[in-house]
């Protein structure tokens, strides 16, 4: 992995310069070119909290600050395009998709607050993600009209869709010219995206490696050598093309959440196990390379690549990410309560930020704060401000006030990485549909439904409270309908083996999270038999009065519309269910709400319970796992 440097100007703004690039281009097959990057922006309009570690009077010093947003990120870019042209280098700017979805904002505004943010922004592409289906075709055909920059898909296949085939803006590819040089630059996309997101039925998916060769043959017989994929497929499948497929450049990807890169030095370890920040894959013709980034998710990171080509082959890729933060610094000074550093210790944690070259204090975009704070924030207050409970975590020292959540045990993506119990939070919100259900007489035995549907940790705000406003905006802001399937025991047994195992391999979205129900799952045991002591708690783990599960008894579960319809690796949802799929009109949010309502009424804080899970990870899996254990005192 090659790495050069982003510098940060303290209280001003970001200010990115790359250090040893040669723009000189004596060689007329020489090119440069940076690209800035964002991806899975999520509509986080305003900054998310993030702890880092500085160095403060020679002694590590845990901080506490505000993080990213659509203001800050929009002065990023605005910044870099500026660098750029002052060192009269060509530049790209670049989305990796997935907008929509991640906030209240996106609750109330849908689309529309997106198209407007972006829009001032100067992207010069962008990919489309899953989730700019959720809500069908119609409020993404109104975004894709609305902004000011191509979409990207090329292997969108919406022929056949009347609507969709009519909208200009979305392209297979652009090709940008820099003089006489020509880049070409095209979107892939989830060739299953069907199975994850509610695109139309016309709309057709075709395959990544296939489209991907196939448009980079194209594009070389139009005579353009320099190729840039701006993807949604997620890191695994990106460094699949650049493995199967000759002739990508560079890919900036998207879907997984990758903040490519060493974050070690403030504290915050490596980005990913499998690949660095810019990192170049050997092709399938064992000559040529393609440079790989990505740059994290929800607004918080920019990322920046020089790349050189020679005889347009890329010859150097050099760059980093760069976390984009406020100066609001906090500390707990006393162990417990986090208070604004004194003002000797907030100079000294300025000055080693400033020496970092992977993060940096950085000024919101005036413009973009004003349309949030003016157009915006009025009209989602009234959702922010209802009180439902208090959150406490006794196993947890550092975050009381915090049940974490993880998409597979072990794997950190918001807090703890959980390496044996998994998701704290999902197995509230496991509890809190088996609870709604169970209110209004279904009788159902069990939940079973996807960590990728729980979408943050269960948290209180500042003043110690879980709000209404967080639980729909943040933690389950899909708005998914509660269905009922029922399987026989033998089938639960294959579903939860099949979907463990889908996600270690395939979507990590779709591992199980549940009620009622405890086991172990083996990984090392042969496939057909890793799913060890199943039983069935009917009064929660928590009480203790489990049984075997039976396999030819038949059981309620309760999950989510979206997987009962069978997607995500839940195809036996739809194949083995015993009869038709009840679907109950009652929302995941809303029980949510109900439920933690409920404990608040009887006296009760929502706390950890027992998820039911004993995890252990297959060998194969075991290099994704986080080493060390994240929030080792909380994995319990």
């Amino acid at each position: 992995m090659n790495k050069t440097m982003f510098k940060g100007l303290l209280a001003t703004a970001v200010i990115v310069a790359l250090t040893g690039c040669n723009d000189s281009n004596d060689d007329v097959s020489t090119f440069n070119l940076r690209i800035a990057h964002i991806n899975d922006t999520h509509s986080s309009f305003d900054p998310s909290s993030l702890d880092f570690t500085a160095q403060v009077n020679s002694e590590d010093m845990s901080i506490r600050t505000s993080a990213g947003g659509y203001p800050r990120v929009a002065t990023a870019l605005k910044n870099a395009r500026t660098m750029a042209a002052d060192a009269n280098k060509p530049f790209l700017a670049l989305h990796g998709g997935d907008a929509f979805q991640g906030s209240l904002y996106f609750n109330v505004l849908k689309g529309a607050g997106n198209a407007t943010l972006l829009r001032e922004m100067g992207l010069d592409a962008m990919a489309i993600g899953n989730h700019e289906f959720d809500l069908g075709d119609g409020p993404f055909i109104e975004f894709a009209n609305k902004v000011n920059f191509p979409i990207l898909a090329a292997n969108l296949d919406a022929s056949a869709d009347s609507q969709m085939s009519g909208v200009t803006n979305i392209k297979p590819y652009i090709i940008k010219e820099y003089g006489d040089v020509k880049v070409g630059v095209f979107g892939l996309v989830l060739e299953d995206m069907k199975s994850i997101s509610s695109p139309g039925d016309d709309l057709a998916f075709n395959g990544e490696v296939e489209t991907a060769q196939a448009t980079v043959d194209a594009l070389q017989e139009m005579g353009v050598d320099k190729i840039v994929m701006v993807s949604h497929i997620g890191l695994d499948r990106d460094i699949r093309i650049a493995e199967s497929v000759n002739g990508v450049d560079v890919i900036v990807g998207g879907h997984s959440h990758t903040l490519l890169g060493d974050f070690t030095n403030i504290g915050n370890g490596q980005g990913s196990n499998i690949a660095g920040y810019a990192e170049m894959v050997t092709n399938p013709n064992g000559t040529t390379k393609t440079c790989i980034v990505q740059a994290g998710a929800i607004a918080q990171a920019i990322g920046q690549a020089d790349v050189t080509f020679e005889e347009g082959d890329v010859k150097t890729c050099q760059g980093n990410n760069t976390l984009l933060i406020d100066n609001d610094f906090i500390h707990k000074y006393d162990g417990e309560n986090r208070e604004p550093l004194i003002e000797a210790d907030q100079s000294a944690a300025e000055a080693f930020v400033g020496e970092q070259n992977n993060i940096a204090i950085t000024e919101e975009d005036a413009l973009l704060r004003r349309i949030i704070d003016i157009d915006y924030k009025p009209l989602i207050e009234e959702f922010e401000g209802k009180v439902i409970g208090q959150v406490f975590d006794a196993n947890d020292p550092v975050d009381t006030g915090m049940l974490d959540h993880v998409r597979q045990p072990g794997v950190k993506r918001n807090g703890a990485s959980l390496p044996v119990t998994g998701s704290e939070a999902g197995a509230h919100v496991a509890e809190s549909m088996v609870w709604k259900l169970n209110q209004q007489g279904y009788g159902v035995d069990m939940a079973i439904t996807n960590t990728g549907g729980v979408r943050n940790d269960i948290k209180s705000d500042a003043d110690g409270n879980l709000t209404a406003g967080y639980v729909i905006g943040s933690l389950l802001y899909f708005s998914n309908e509660l269905a009922i399937v029922e399987l026989k025991g033998s089938d639960v047994t294959q579903l939860l083996e099949d979907t463990i195992n889908y996600s270690l391999t395939t979507s990590s979205g779709s591992f199980p999270t549940f009620a009622n129900i405890q086991f172990t799952f083996n990984g090392k045991a042969v496939v057909g038999e890793q799913i060890e002591d199943l039983k069935v708690c009917p009064n929660g783990v928590v009480a203790g009065n489990c049984a075997d599960i039976v396999p030819e008894t038949a059981y309620k579960i309760s999950t989510n519309a979206y997987i009962a319809g069978g997607k995500d690796g839940y195809d036996i949802f739809d194949t083995k269910k015993l009869s038709p799929v009840i679907k109950s009109g009652f929302i995941d949010n809303e029980s949510m709400i109900e439920y933690v309502e409920a404990l608040t009424m009887a006296g009760k804080k929502l706390e950890e319970i027992p998820t039911g899970l004993t995890f252990i990870a297959p060998t194969s899996f075991e290099a994704k796992l986080d080493n060390p254990v994240v929030k080792a005192q909380d994995n319990q």
